[in-house]
Parts: structure tokens; sequence; C-alpha cells
């Protein structure tokens, strides 16, 4: 079984602790970075895991309240792909009970920005020159992240280019539970588009785009906008990321009555 079927199967499907070390003991992937039969090192990489009465292994995010949860919103910005770029910006929101509670905010160093990208961002090279090495940078985000939620605006982007270099520098991976704004606005606002764009218009949001930190408040106040009209029947964070993915979605304004 792989990591990913295996982490998804079990948030759903309580293991008992037996089983469930039997099962990761086999996972190569995990297996070589922590010792599966402690709990406390799945939290390492941001999967908080405890035993419940009966001796099965449970994901703490299961139980906890969307009030009581971290959430963890982040932006990066990158000078190429996850195969042959880096991250050169992180800009990360910690939000608890719909209240900002800690900011993280760097540049990263990298040898060199395609005029593009700067295009874009408005980084240049020389920037970059003083700021942190990728595996300080990302040590540090690290440890601001811990166990928390991770959200992003389209997460799938962020979270695998961040875990990806983890990986390659040697400091593990993500195994934080993760939601995207993208996803959580189609159930809760009714738009035509669902880019940060759009979204930052009919919400009126006004902000730079493309720098890592100002993006993350852009996509703070979308899901804070979500969270104002999820349903009273979800309670608790394992409720809130199983009704980004699955609940129905908002009619198109046209189709509005």
């Amino acid at each position: 079984m792989q990591l990913e079927a295996f982490i998804k199967f079990f948030i759903t499907n309580p293991l008992y602790y037996k089983d469930f070390v039997n099962i990761a003991s086999n996972i190569k992937e995990i297996n070589e970075i922590i010792n599966v039969k402690n709990l406390c090192e799945w939290r390492t990489l941001g999967l908080n895991l405890k035993k419940d009465y009966i001796n099965r292994v449970i994901p703490v995010f299961k139980h906890t309240l969307i009030k009581d949860q971290i959430f963890c919103i982040v932006d990066i910005e990158t000078n190429g792909s996850m195969k042959d770029g880096q991250i050169i910006e992180i800009g990360a929101v910690k939000l608890q009970n719909s209240k900002i509670i800690d900011t993280f905010e760097t540049l990263i160093y990298a040898p060199f920005i395609p005029e593009n990208i700067t295009q874009l961002t408005g980084i240049f090279t020389n920037d970059l020159k003083d700021a942190p090495n990728l595996k300080i940078a990302l040590e540090k985000f690290k440890i601001f992240l811990q166990d928390s939620v991770f959200i992003a605006h389209n997460v799938r982007f962020d979270y695998n280019f961040i875990s990806n270099s983890l990986s390659k520098i040697g400091l593990g991976i993500l195994l934080n539970p993760k939601l995207c704004t993208i996803e959580l606005a189609k159930r809760t606002i009714s738009s035509k588009k669902y880019g940060l764009e759009h979204l930052k218009e009919i919400l009126n949001i006004n902000n730079a785009h493309h720098r890592a930190m100002s993006d993350t408040i852009s996509a703070t106040k979308i899901f804070q906008h979500c969270l104002n009209f999820i349903p009273d029947n979800i309670k608790t964070t394992y409720d809130l990321i199983n009704f980004s993915k699955t609940a129905s979605l908002m009619p198109k304004p046209e189709e509005t009555l």
C-alpha cells in the first residue's frame, strides 16, 4: 500500500495500533524516515496521532472542533517548476477561531531568477542575495507549521512543492492534513470563476498579487469568508475538510433564481 492511500484509509477507518504498525512498517516511503511505532514521530511530519480507549490509532484533527483548530494558510513563489526550480519565497498565516495568531514570511536564496518570474512577482535575483538558503528557511517554516492544517489556494501545488523540497534536503515530508480554499469556495461562494484574483474582486479584497504574503492574506480572507457559510452540522476539522471535497457545488451566478 502507498503512503497516501494508507493515510486516507486509516483516517476514515481507524486501525488498531498493532494493525497500524504492521501496515506502516511495510511502507518504505515512511519507514525510512521515522520509527512508525512511535506516534510522536508521526507528529514531526505534521500528523498528530493518538490512541483511543480501545487502542485504535486516531488522527487528532478528526475530533478537533473548527474553532479550536490551528490552520496555517500558505503561499509560495518559485523560480520554476517542481522539477527544475525551487521555492524563493514563503508566506504563512496561522489562524485559530478565525483570528490571526502568528505569521511567517521569508525570501529564500536562489542563484538566478528568470525574467518571466521577475515580471510576475517583482522579485529580482539581487533581492535574494542575503536571504537564507532553502534548508534554513524550510527548517524554520516546518517549526512554524508544526501539525496545523495546511491551507492554500490550489493546495496541491504549494503542499507538494514544499513536501518535495523537504524530502530533497533530508527534512522528511509533509503529512499535515490539508484543505484547498478553491474547493471550499466552490461550496460556499457563488462565482463564475474561483481563481484568486477573481475571488479577491468579488469579495473586495484589495492587495498585491503574486507575492507570497499578500496572496496568503488573500487566501486567509477567502477562508474566513467561507467559514461564515458552512452548514451548522460541520463541527470538526475532519467535517470541514470532507465538506470541502464532497459537498454540492454552489450554482453559478446566472443559475441563481
